[in-house]
């Protein structure tokens, strides 16, 4: 990611106040929806789920309208909606208004490990109040938040080999994210670099093989997400 353009504006710190306000908020925000959600009725429960969809798409739209309108991330190159996280925004609308099943799997299993480092490693040069601040914790909250939702309040539930087929599914995003961070020399998905000092992808060698030797350990993880959530009709 590049930094922002020189600007009068506070330097993001992690694991500083506001940092973990936003963490806080997201947190209970999550909490407070699947409590209330899971105790209403499956019409109900399906139509928090719709409203949830119309939020990714105008947090979606609005955020690279903004982009486009803003050189707050430098040239247009740095400012596509190629991030892993973006194409998980657009996978969690797919998952919340159809219930598709490779979607809401996706979804799960994505989010749930490698998009929530976001929130515990943020990739972001302005802090509080900046929009790009407010913007982020929306996004990456959201996806926190429908990563829980789609067992709790769509019942969704894993079967057979899920946990695989997303796996290939993130490779597929990486394989061709590659060439198009060569093109446009960018860093979309982190195959050129990791994304901050200290997160996990710095223990585990350099890029992008840290995404080669991640496949056995995240798989692993992955099959023990699936025992909360399995389908207990299958033998």
């Amino acid at each position: 990611m590049i930094p922002l353009l020189a600007q009068a504006l506070p330097e993001f710190v992690r694991w500083s106040a506001p940092h973990l306000w936003a963490v806080t908020i997201t947190v209970l925000t999550a909490a407070a929806l699947l409590l209330l959600g899971s105790k209403q009725s499956e019409r109900k429960r399906h139509l928090i789920c719709r409203v949830l969809a119309c939020i990714v798409a105008v947090q979606f739209i609005g955020e690279y309208t903004w982009r486009a309108f803003s050189d707050a991330y430098g040239p247009w190159r740095y400012n596509l909606p190629l991030h892993f996280c973006s194409f998980m925004l657009i996978v969690a609308f797919i998952a919340l208004w159809w219930r598709a099943h490779w979607a809401c799997a996706m979804v799960y299993f994505g989010v749930l490990t490698a998009s929530i480092q976001a929130l515990i490693t943020p990739d972001m040069a302005a802090g509080y109040p900046s929009i790009a601040f407010f913007i982020f914790f929306i996004s990456h909250g959201l996806l926190l938040v429908i990563a829980l939702a789609i067992p709790v309040l769509l019942r969704w539930r894993a079967r057979g080999w899920d946990d695989l087929r997303t796996l290939l599914l993130m490779d597929l995003y990486v394989i061709c994210i590659i060439p198009v961070n060569i093109w446009l020399g960018t860093n979309y998905g982190y195959t050129q670099g990791s994304p901050v000092e200290g997160c996990l992808l710095d223990y585990l060698g350099p890029a992008p093989w840290y995404y080669l030797w991640v496949q056995l350990p995240v798989l692993a993880v992955f099959r023990l997400m699936m025992l909360p959530v399995h389908d207990s009709r299958e033998a």
